[in-house]
């Protein structure tokens, strides 16, 4: 390994050593992140610290890697019967799930996956160099994992978790002689193709954190020991890989909106996945990601993946499907999905870009990981900045191709962005941006914050001054 991916996980892994806890002989969690994990139990990150120990494998230190995941295999659930089985404490401090436990506040299913997957690269790369007992406890854990993912049956259409299912299952079931536990990995991996190829994309739509972890199983699959899962692998990576590159502008150093799942609007404002396997396809000194330590960056554990990352390598074509910044602008419309009908559309020009999206309706809920309405554009300070729709029920937007942007919100309605607004009648100004609003209600604003009385429709003209 060498060039990006060498910078990346060396970045990654002097981070990580200093996070490293002899005594518990796991990965301490970033200070920033406990400050905003609703979980007070959550000290040192049993899942990161697999992610550790393959990089530790990677720059031959095998003493503490072994340890690292000796410690890691202590902290798998063996409780027959319950839907937490197999699966991976968050952390040592979890406490143990009660008599019904509830999904995501008292165990996490996916750790299943995210461990068992790295795992199962750790033996592949560097079994070998592993102590036989401690290769023969990973074997079983797997096992166990791989069984009672089989049991769970993730949906197909939860396509980050259901990729790295279908990967660990098969990949397990091969190498334990196991051919109906292969089977079902094969058969999940067929379903997950069967609803991408419908709209060539994933229901879980532009997420920089979740189309990392897609990339992570695709890659995965490229070592498949299934002829199918190679063949179907490549062709989505591919595809994925071709989606981002007409979203993503190098000279924002964003990813255009709409965004079904993200954790931030500014790609340098937080360590997001989709950032890392840019860094691999673009190098990283091109790569939307925080600069400075990784320890005052938003989500700075997910800094963590990166050697398993590293290891795999970005797709080949994955750098010519990354589109050069637009000198003209560039319209893209997705149909993410058929029923319900989602279409997302996207305005790229070469100082700012615009997403919405449009679900007839079916988007009631308010997430606040979904934005339906962004924009961006590059600031007097030289800097990326944003706007985005606040998470409400009930907001449909599109953007056409002339770059004007039509909103509709069934209730009240809240534009927030990173810098201060002078909003005035029918117009906003923002630092390097002009807003034209077309709408009959009256907005109420306040230094970061818009506001509109609903239901109402607008339509805004935004230019870069």
């Amino acid at each position: 390994m060498s060039g990006p991916g060498h910078q990346l996980a060396a970045r990654a892994m002097a981070w990580m050593d200093s996070l490293w806890d002899p005594e518990v002989r796991l990965l301490r969690y970033p200070a920033i992140s406990l400050a905003r994990s609703s979980h007070a139990w959550r000290t040192h990150g049993v899942r990161e610290t697999s992610w550790y120990a393959l990089g530790l494998l990677m720059r031959a230190d095998t003493e503490r890697a072994a340890e690292a995941l000796a410690s890691v295999l202590t902290h798998q659930y063996m409780a027959p019967g319950t839907p937490y089985d197999g699966t991976w404490r968050r952390s040592p401090q979890e406490p143990q799930p009660p008599a019904d436990p509830v999904l995501w506040n008292d165990y996490d299913p996916n750790w299943r996956e995210f461990v068992g997957c790295t795992l199962l690269l750790v033996l592949r790369e560097y079994g070998e160099k592993l102590p036989d007992d401690l290769v023969r406890r990973i074997t079983g854990a797997l096992a166990l994992a791989a069984g009672s993912a089989r049991e769970r049956a993730v949906s197909p259409h939860y396509s980050n978790i259901a990729l790295m299912s279908a990967h660990l299952m098969h990949e397990v079931g091969v190498r334990s002689g196991d051919p109906a536990l292969a089977a079902a990995g094969e058969s999940l991996g067929r379903q997950v193709f069967d609803i991408w190829r419908r709209t060539r994309t994933f229901a879980e739509f532009n997420s920089p954190t979740y189309y990392g972890v897609d990339l992570f199983a695709l890659a995965l699959w490229r070592g498949s020991a299934s002829p199918v899962l190679r063949e179907l692998g490549d062709e989505m990576e591919v595809g994925l890989w071709t989606e981002i590159g007409r979203r993503y502008h190098p000279g924002l150093r964003n990813l255009a909106g709409p965004y079904d799942r993200s954790y931030g609007m500014d790609l340098s404002g937080y360590v997001s996945l989709l950032g890392q396997w840019i860094a691999l396809a673009d190098g990283l000194e091109r790569a939307p990601l925080p600069a400075g330590d990784p320890s005052q960056a938003v989500h700075a554990h997910d800094l963590c993946f990166a050697p398993c990352f590293a290891l795999l390598g970005a797709h080949p074509k994955a750098a010519a499907l990354l589109a050069p910044a637009p000198e003209e602008p560039r319209w893209v419309s997705t149909t993410v999905t058929e029923s319900p009908r989602r279409i997302a559309t996207s305005w790229l020009g070469p100082h700012h870009m615009i997403g919405a999206q449009d679900t007839g309706g079916a988007k009631t809920g308010a997430d606040d990981q979904y934005h339906p309405v962004t924009v961006h554009w590059r600031g007097d300070d030289g800097a990326p900045h944003w706007l985005r729709v606040m998470p409400s029920a009930g907001v449909d937007a599109t953007v056409t191709k002339d770059g004007v942007l039509e909103v509709t919100a069934a209730g009240d309605l809240e534009f927030e962005s990173d810098c201060r607004a002078d909003v005035g009648a029918g117009r906003w100004l923002l630092p390097g941006l002009s807003v034209t609003v077309s709408t009959g209600a009256a907005a109420t604003p306040d230094p970061f914050r818009i506001r509109y009385p609903g239901p109402l429709h607008l339509t805004l003209e935004v230019s870069p001054l």
